[in-house]
């Protein structure tokens, strides 16, 4: 890396990162909003999933943009680091207009050169991407080379998710009431991933009951790994609010899967649980 570069990472409380990783890395991250009727409150801050997780059976939440200021004291915290170079890897630009804040606020400081990419992902993919980022800054990798190489990151991480149920969606609007209904009584469990063109969320498989889950999402990553012969990849996974269970899928995945570099696990955020509600899993993989 050249010596007048000194590059960092910017991300969001939707990337689902273990806290012990922004020791480890050039990370920062921005909080997103949570409210509950005149009540806001900043993800990771002012709650935890955990509050959201027993309150939102009687509550309706909803959620929101970051802050102004607070995206403004993130930027100001690498300034005074002494950072000269900014990667912003926010959660994807079809599902909030964080992406837009940032570049706005990025005009606050000149001395910093920043870009502004679509992660096209949410969750630990978004997590994923943001930390790989930060081990090529680690290994000296130019910003120039960065960028580029951060473009293919996007398209090259790909994670799959399945919900215990469709109702906090259908209370968001993101599906119809009948297909909430019928996919409770069928016990329909539907797969989803964010798709590489436009990070919309779609359906990757169904699979009926829970048991049927966890070999659904061990079985889509082997395949895409199958795919990509002799391809070094990295391994994500992540639950909401089921510990125990997302403990025997990282146990399973890395059985499957033994040649990963490395593999991350999360729990979902305040923000993501407004949406998703409690009892998620996923996996994902991501070819470096």
């Amino acid at each position: 890396m050249q010596q007048t570069e000194k590059i960092a990472v910017i991300t969001d409380t939707c990337c689902d990162l273990p806290r012990s990783i922004f020791k480890q890395y050039p990370i920062f991250c921005v909080p997103l909003v949570v409210t509950c009727g005149t009540e806001s409150y900043r993800d990771n801050i002012d709650i935890e999933v955990e509050e959201v997780y027993a309150r939102q059976k009687g509550e309706n939440f909803k959620t929101s943009l970051p802050r102004q200021q607070d995206i403004a004291d993130v930027y100001d915290a690498i300034a005074r680091q002494g950072c000269t170079h900014v990667i912003v890897l926010m959660i994807a630009e079809c599902l909030s207009g964080a992406n837009n804040m940032m570049r706005i606020a990025a005009e606050e400081h000149p001395e910093l050169t920043v870009r502004v990419f679509d992660s096209k992902s949410a969750s630990i993919g978004l997590g994923a991407l943001a930390v790989q980022t930060a081990r090529y800054i680690n290994e000296g990798m130019s910003f120039e080379a960065l960028c580029a190489r951060v473009e293919r990151l996007i398209t090259d991480t790909v994670v799959w998710f399945s919900l215990d149920t469709l109702e906090y969606l259908q209370r968001g609007g993101r599906i119809g009431r009948a297909t909430a209904l019928a996919g409770s009584l069928l016990q329909i469990k539907p797969v989803l991933t964010f798709d590489r063109d436009d990070g919309l969320i779609s359906t990757a498989a169904k699979v009926r009951g829970r048991r049927a889950v966890q070999p659904k999402l061990l079985e889509l990553a082997q395949a895409l790994v199958a795919a990509h012969p002799g391809e070094a990849y990295n391994l994500v996974v992540c639950d909401g609010n089921a510990p125990e269970e997302g403990a025997a899928l990282e146990k399973a995945l890395t059985r499957a899967l033994p040649d990963a570099r490395h593999i991350l696990h999360g729990q979902i955020d305040a923000t993501l649980a407004v949406h998703l509600g409690p009892n998620l899993l996923g996996v994902g993989v991501q070819f470096i």
